[in-house]
C-alpha cells in the first residue's frame, strides 16, 4: 500500500512537471505582432511594382521581420504564403518579402540605412540593391549605390520593380553625367547643336554634336553612326542632330559602298569609332569632353548591321540597329533593333539578328514603315524611342523606360507591332 503511493506520488510530480515545461515553451501571441501571424506576412500586388512593407532599420537598428511583397501581376509577391526574418543589427537592415509557388524574394543589405524589396512569384526573384546612408526601394539605389541595372545616379531611385510580363525595370545605365529630365523625347533637347565637317581618320567624316561642348564636367556619350549603302551621313542630318541634342556627340562615317556584312564597313565604322575616342585625349574641342566608357555603336540598313558587329568594341556600351540585316557579335550591351512591316527583305533578317543575340535585346516594328521610313519626317516615329533607349543607357534616364518596359510601353502599342524581348533584366 505504502509503495503503491509513492508510485502515484511519483507519477503526479513528472506530470506536474511537464505541464509547466509546455507553459513555459508557449509564445505570447500579442495583436499586432507580426510574430503571432501564421502565414507569413502579407503584400501588395501591382502593375507598377510597388514596395510592400518591409521593416526598415533606422540608423543601425534592427529588422523586426515585417516584410511585404511587392512586383507585378505575374512577378509580385503573394501573401499568405511568405515567411518573415529578423534583420541585422548595426549592419543596415535586411528582409525576405513573402513569396509563393515556388518563388523567392532577397533583401538588400545597407549600411545605416534600409533596403526594401519585393517578393516574387511562380519562380521568379526579385533583388534589392544596396544603400549607403539612406533607403532603396526595388532596385533602386541611395547615393550612388548599385542597383541591377546600374548605379542611380547620385541619388535614390524608385522606378524598380516588374511589370505584368514586361521585364523588371531596372535604374537603367550604370550613371554617367545627369541630364535634365524630360517627359517628351520627341522634342529638342537640353543643348544647342552643330556640326564639324570632313574630320575623321581620312577627313571623310561628319560629327553632329552639342554646342558648345559642356566646360562644367559634363562628359557626353560618343556615337558612332554608318549610314545605308551610298549614303552621306548628313543626308541623316535632322535625325542626328536631333538625337545630339540630347548630350550626344556622334561621328558619322564616310559612304559605306559595301553590302551587309561587308567587312569594310566595319572596318570604317571602327576607324571613326577609335578616332573619336582618341580626341578625348588630345588637345582640341573634344578634349576631356566624352565618356569613353559608355559609347553607342549605331547605323541604318547595311550601317546597322555593322553597327552589330562592332558592338562587342569594348567601348560600347549598347548598340542600335536601325532596319538592319543579319549580323552576329561578341556584344556585351544591350542591343535595339526597329523595323517596318513593309520592309519585306529587312524584317526578316533583323529577326535572325535578334534570335542569335546573346545580349539583353529589343525588337519592335513600325505599322506600314517600309526600309526607308527612317529618312523620312527626321526618322518618325523611330527618333524619340531610339532617343529614349539612348538616354536610358548612357545617361541613367529611367523615365525613358516606359518605351520598353511593360506590356503598355511606347514600342508596345500603336503604331508599333510585335514587340519582342529577350534576356530581358
Amino acid at each position: 500500500m505504502g509503495a503503491m503511493h509513492r508510485h502515484q506520488s511519483l507519477r503526479f510530480f513528472w506530470v506536474l512537471l511537464g505541464v509547466v515545461a509546455m507553459s513555459c515553451a508557449l509564445p505570447e501571441f500579442k495583436k499586432g505582432d507580426p510574430s503571432s501571424s501564421s502565414a507569413g506576412s502579407s503584400g501588395t500586388s501591382s502593375n507598377e511594382g510597388v514596395s510592400g512593407s518591409l521593416g526598415q532599420s533606422e540608423l543601425g537598428g534592427s529588422n523586426t521581420g515585417d516584410a511585404g511583397g511587392a512586383g507585378s501581376e505575374d512577378g509580385g509577391a503573394q501573401a499568405n504564403a511568405g515567411t518573415s526574418q529578423a534583420g541585422a543589427d548595426s549592419a543596415g537592415a535586411s528582409g525576405s518579402g513573402g513569396a509563393a509557388m515556388g518563388g523567392s524574394t532577397q533583401g538588400g543589405t545597407g549600411v545605416g540605412g534600409s533596403v526594401e524589396t519585393g517578393g516574387a512569384a511562380m519562380g521568379g526573384s526579385t533583388q534589392g540593391g544596396t544603400g549607403v546612408g539612406g533607403s532603396a526601394e526595388i532596385g533602386g539605389a541611395a547615393m550612388g549605390g548599385s542597383t541591377q541595372g546600374g548605379s542611380g545616379i547620385g541619388g535614390s531611385t524608385e522606378t524598380g520593380g516588374q511589370s505584368a510580363s514586361g521585364g523588371d525595370t531596372a535604374a537603367g545605365g550604370t550613371g554617367g553625367s545627369v541630364l535634365p529630365p524630360t517627359t517628351d523625347y520627341t522634342a529638342p533637347g537640353p543643348f544647342d547643336t552643330t556640326t564639324d565637317s570632313n574630320v575623321g581618320p581620312n577627313g571623310d567624316c561628319t560629327v553632329f554634336r552639342p554646342d558648345p561642348l559642356d566646360e562644367n564636367g559634363f562628359l557626353y556619350s560618343p556615337v558612332v553612326f554608318g549610314p545605308g549603302i551610298g549614303m552621306e551621313a548628313t543626308q541623316m542630318q535632322g535625325f542626328l542632330l536631333s538625337i545630339a541634342s540630347h548630350g550626344f556627340v556622334i561621328i558619322g562615317t564616310g559612304v559605306l559602298n559595301g553590302g551587309p556584312n561587308d567587312p569594310n564597313n566595319l572596318a570604317a565604322m571602327r576607324d571613326a569609332l577609335d578616332w573619336l575616342l582618341e580626341q578625348n585625349d588630345l588637345s582640341g574641342i573634344y578634349q576631356n569632353k566624352l565618356d569613353v566608357t559608355r559609347a553607342v555603336s549605331m547605323g541604318y540598313s547595311v550601317g546597322g548591321t555593322a553597327a552589330v558587329e562592332l558592338g562587342g568594341h569594348e567601348a560600347v556600351a549598347t548598340t542600335v540597329s536601325i532596319h538592319g540585316h543579319v549580323a552576329t557579335a561578341a556584344l556585351h550591351g544591350p542591343l535595339l533593333q526597329t523595323s517596318g512591316t513593309l520592309d519585306t527583305v529587312g524584317r526578316p533578317m533583323q529577326q535572325q539578328t535578334f534570335d542569335q543575340s546573346p545580349v539583353q535585346t529589343f525588337f519592335s516594328t513600325v505599322s506600314g514603315a517600309d526600309h526607308g521610313y527612317i529618312q523620312n519626317d527626321n526618322g518618325g516615329v523611330e527618333r524619340p524611342a531610339i532617343i529614349a533607349w539612348l538616354r536610358y543607357w548612357s545617361y541613367g534616364d529611367t523615365g525613358a523606360a516606359s518605351y520598353f518596359y511593360g506590356d503598355d510601353c511606347v514600342m508596345c502599342t500603336d503604331p508599333w507591332t510585335d514587340p519582342q524581348r529577350k534576356n530581358w533584366e
